[in-house]
């Protein structure tokens, strides 16, 4: 089995020996495919989003993505290589081995092609060729239509099927078969065969079926196109090509005679050509068009920079080889040594050498502007190109722009060479690193042939490699001296940043640390020590606020050092010019040399800058709820403000991973407090958006940093937060565990809050465990502690909860005392939500007793109390919704239950939307809807589901299984009473 899954067309699967295009349900097949764009890597669920839908998002977007995963999951399940669609962050992917999609196939196959195809092997090389092109059964993903699936789609257009026919037909030309190569042709579409490497093949088939008519016909119109096209570098390569073959068949050329060899080599011969130089197809075009003698958009120079290792000389040395016809008297090429442990190469020493080279009397011409306009003299009316390598600055090269003005010049550099750029008007173009399927062809290609025997690993060690040509080349000369070490031990070894940078290194400093040191060591002590700081930082990006508060620098001095930092390419500066990138292998450097070179007081600032940022964050975007004590900053830090709430949500979700890991670090190194504090500033987010794997980590490292500091108070804190954190997972015994170690601290430090607090959450404990009498009994024991201590807050939290479980065992009278009582006690302390909270469950009471006149009344007290809170007015409306539905009054019960979901979707809560979605789907069942019914029961078991509710998720499920019964009879009928669903439970004390 060469493939078990496809997307060469339509999304396929191997089922029964056969591929399918019809597994599943057209949106499964689209997430499938999706996935197998990348297989391995994960997709975010925004991503998935936009490519399945692009702005034509469903209802609830998060919701449709997981029922067609899960519907995914089970068509898989028949597939004949079934694949794992994994969970992955905030996103899936497919665990799938990369060569088991007919994408992988029609490389390798083409792979082996191009390797007949150099050795003139054109007769496997056409057979490999046709047999790649027999894979592409449509247009790739050909049902997806989204601009993402769209852009995709034409670049496999542009970088495999095009190539593969260019290719074949050459390959068929070569073997004397142009009826064949004809028939391919006509297979292209019309703005394919426009392009001008098909018009020169359509123009060769014409002369070579003995048809120069039409092929001179067919040169006219096509030359016709590109000159009303503008496009005067077509037309004129079209010219070239036209004349030449026109030539060869009209003239066949005579057989060679011997070419006589030149007596010595060429001075400055240029470095060989690197076998097998793979990509870099558009800077190979660039070049082109920018150094091509006659080209109209020709500049007197190239300026081709990037960071150590991006193969700025391999492209370099590869063009020349390519473009030599175009330069008969020759190619110079001059290392400068800018960089590296060489002495630096100076302008005047250049001079000198091509005089010398030149046999110029240099000894007769006295001085460096006197040698200089020498050289230029003797370079006039020669076609030369000259590369001038590895130059440190502008300033290096600037004078000997102006003596070689005569040749063509392609300047290499790991700066940007900015001023050089605009002093001369030069173009400049910056090398990009390899994206992982370029990075792989290049490892494989390297490793000659252990790549295909072990390509999940060889897979893995290239997207280590970080697209850095250098970093592949090292890794593949490792391997080929240990022939006897697997790819998947090598990779267990290159996970350690220090192996990996030091690889090669046998003793002539060519491994990535020296590379990459030769940079480091050319900066300024700033900007040394704000590189530094990337490596302290966990995550690749770092906004400036934090890089100013960190680095200790004057504001000005930080800025030039970053400055210089992008013009090296070390960091990158993306389209938001607040926030700076460093991507993973040069992260992994800069970690070495914070390690190295280790200084507390750098690591003091960025904690205490996220710190502080994050205690302004909570403060703005949850201004009602408890926070730790604030600590004192470190002195010169400049924390982040926010304006708005909105914008302080945003800075903690983006910013969630790092300070998750920031407080791992402060941890480690023993800044305890932090470490304690900074995941309870973010746990409320967490929460909000449903995180909660990272927040039970978060709170667990602040645990333990509490438990290092002998901060009994805050540990017992954090380990309540836990419990409850685990009561709304439902992971009961988890729960159990962290509040009883909760309750044994603080027994022991005499705190009564802390102990009223953790019996209130252990009696809510029993309550969700079915165990009521004994949760009742609690409450009311709260209740008498809370009265006893004074504590108005906790006796109405206790009130409340007692209240409601009274109601869950329809024992309304008794709990309707004790929703007074919360609401008294809540009116005293002027605690305005949880009196809506209270307002809001009385009218759900009322509503199950019918008393439709006192529930309406409730939830107006319950609006009055509201003052823009959209959770609490997404559980209001929930009512609003079932007492109009109770009232017959369709039309405002489908209007408030919609608008409740609209609330619970604009808040964020999972679980709201879940709840209103439950009425929604009983109103809709009710009045006989049983289509739309079904849709929003689905949706409501998704999200209880995502957010690990299952018991609730199964309840739904339940419901939902004997409404898709075409034989049920509605719940409700005209005359009937309306069953209403039980009162949502609360989930946490501080909200109930």
């Amino acid at each position: 089995m060469d493939f078990a899954y496809g997307i060469l067309g339509q999304t396929a699967v191997r089922m029964h020996g056969k591929m399918n295009e019809q597994s599943g349900t057209p949106q499964t097949r689209n997430i499938l495919g999706i996935l197998l764009t990348r297989p391995g890597q994960r997709f975010s669920r925004d991503a998935l989003l936009a490519w399945a839908w692009d702005d034509d998002l469903p209802g609830n977007p998060q919701d449709a993505l997981y029922k067609a995963v899960h519907r995914l999951r089970e068509s898989l399940s028949e597939a004949d290589l079934p694949a794992s669609i994994t969970r992955s962050g905030d996103g899936y992917l497919v665990d799938l081995d990369e060569s088991m999609v007919d994408v992988a196939v029609f490389r390798k196959r083409m792979r082996k092609a191009h390797e007949a195809a150099d050795s003139f092997d054109h007769e496997t090389a056409y057979e490999s060729a046709a047999s790649a092109l027999s894979l592409w059964r449509d247009e790739p993903l050909a049902s997806l239509r989204t601009e993402r699936a769209d852009n995709w789609r034409e670049d496999k257009v542009k970088s495999m099927l095009l190539p593969a026919r260019e290719l074949l037909v050459r390959q068929l030309l070569a073997l004397g078969r142009p009826d064949e190569a004809a028939g391919w042709m006509q297979e292209l579409a019309p703005e394919h065969a426009s392009r001008l490497a098909f018009v020169q093949l359509q123009i060769q088939i014409y002369y070579a079926l003995g048809q120069p008519q039409q092929g001179q016909s067919y040169y006219l119109d096509a030359s016709r196109q590109f000159r009303e096209a503008a496009d005067d570098t077509a037309k004129t390569l079209l010219h070239s090509f036209h004349t030449e073959i026109r030539e060869s068949y009209e003239n066949p050329p005579a057989p060679p005679a011997p070419v006589p060899t030149r007596a010595t080599p060429p001075p400055h011969p240029l470095p060989r050509d690197l076998r097998g130089f793979i990509s870099r197809d558009s800077a190979l075009e660039t070049l082109d068009q920018w150094l091509r003698p006659g080209s109209p958009t020709r500049s007197p120079a190239v300026v081709l920079s990037g960071p150590p290792g991006i193969g700025k000389t391999s492209l370099a040395v590869h063009w020349a080889y390519r473009a030599a016809n175009w330069f008969p008297d020759g190619t110079i090429y001059l290392d400068l040594h800018g960089f590296g442990p060489a002495p630096r190469l100076e302008p005047s020493d250049v001079v000198d050498r091509l005089l010398q080279d030149l046999d110029y009397p240099v000894d007769h011409v006295l001085g460096a502007a006197a040698r200089a306009a020498a050289l230029r003299q003797q370079l006039t009316g020669r076609s030369v190109l000259v590369i001038l390598d590895d130059a440190e600055n502008s300033d290096h090269v600037d004078q000997l722009l102006n003596v070689l003005s005569e040749c063509a010049v392609i300047v290499t550099s790991r700066r940007r060479l900015s001023a050089l750029v605009r002093r001369h008007e030069l173009a400049a173009l910056s090398l990009d690193r390899l994206d992982d399927r370029e990075s792989l062809e290049l490892l494989v290609r390297r490793l000659r042939g252990r790549g295909e025997r072990e390509p999940d690993a060889a897979r893995r060690i290239a997207h280590l490699c970080d697209g850095l040509p250098l970093a592949l080349t090292l890794v593949a000369e490792n391997a080929a001296r240990r022939p006897g070490l697997s790819l998947a031990t090598m990779l267990d070894q290159l996970r350690d940043p220090e192996r990996l940078l030091s690889i090669g290194d046998d003793g002539d400093d060519r491994s990535l640390r020296a590379a990459f040191s030769s940079s480091y060591q050319l900066l300024e002590p700033p900007s040394q020590a704000v590189f530094r700081l990337f490596g302290l930082h966990p995550g690749a990006e770092i906004h400036l606020d934090t890089l100013m508060s960190a680095a200790g620098l004057p504001a000005a001095a930080t800025r030039r050092a970053l400055e210089t930092l992008v013009g090296l390419h070390l960091v990158d500066q993306p389209g938001d010019t607040d926030r700076y990138r460093i991507v993973s292998i040069f992260h992994r450097y800069a970690q070495t040399l914070s390690n190295q070179d280790y200084d507390p007081r750098p690591l003091r600032r960025l904690l205490s800058h996220y710190y502080c940022t994050a205690d302004h964050a909570h403060r703005m975007a949850h201004p009602h709820r408890d926070r730790p004590p604030r600590l004192d900053p470190e002195p010169g830090i400049h924390p982040t403000r926010f304006t708005t709430s909105n914008a302080a949500t945003q800075w903690f979700l983006r910013e969630r991973t790092n300070l998750a890991a920031l407080a791992d670090l402060a941890e480690r190194h023993r800044h305890f407090e932090i470490a304690c504090m900074m995941p309870h500033l973010i746990a409320d987010t967490l929460a909000k958006y449903g995180f909660y794997d990272e927040m039970s980590s978060g709170l667990a490292v602040a645990a333990r940093a509490a438990r290092e500091n002998k901060d009994s108070h805050a540990e017992a804190s954090t380990l309540n937060d836990l419990g409850e954190l685990n009561l709304i997972l439902s992971n009961y015994q988890a729960a159990e565990n962290a509040l009883h170690q909760a309750l044994e601290l603080a027994t022991n430090d005499g705190s009564p809050i802390g102990v009223l607090t953790v019996n209130i959450n252990f009696a809510r404990l029993y309550r969700q465990t079915g165990r009521f009498a004994e949760a009742i009994a609690l409450f009311r024991r709260c209740i008498t502690h809370a009265q006893r201590n004074g504590d108005p807050v906790r006796e109405a939290k206790a009130e409340q909860y007692l209240g409601e479980t009274l109601a869950e065992l329809d024992q309304y009278e008794q709990a309707l005392p004790h929703y007074h009582r919360a609401l008294h006690l809540r009116a005293l302390t002027g605690d305005t939500a949880g009196q809506a909270t209270t307002y809001t469950t009385l009218a759900e009471l009322h509503l199950r007793e019918e008393q439709f006149a006192v529930a309406h009344r409730h939830c107006q007290l319950a609006q009055a109390q509201i003052a823009g809170d959209l959770t609490a007015t997404m559980r209001l409306r929930t009512v609003q919704a079932r007492l109009a539905a109770a009232e017959r009054d369709d039309r405002a019960a489908l209007r408030l239950s919609q608008e409740a979901v609209e609330l619970a979707a604009r808040a964020h809560n999972a679980t709201g939307q879940a709840r209103a979605l439950e009425a929604f789907a009983e109103i809709l069942y009710s009045r006989g809807n049983r289509e739309d019914a079904v849709d929003a029961w689905s949706r409501a078991a998704a999200f209880y589901r995502g957010r690990g509710k299952d018991a609730k998720a199964d309840r739904v499920e339940e419901r939902l299984a004997v409404a898709q019964d075409p034989h049920a009879i509605p719940q409700a009928r005209d005359g009937e009473r309306t069953v209403a669903m039980p009162a949502p439970r609360r989930s946490t004390i501080t909200n109930g």
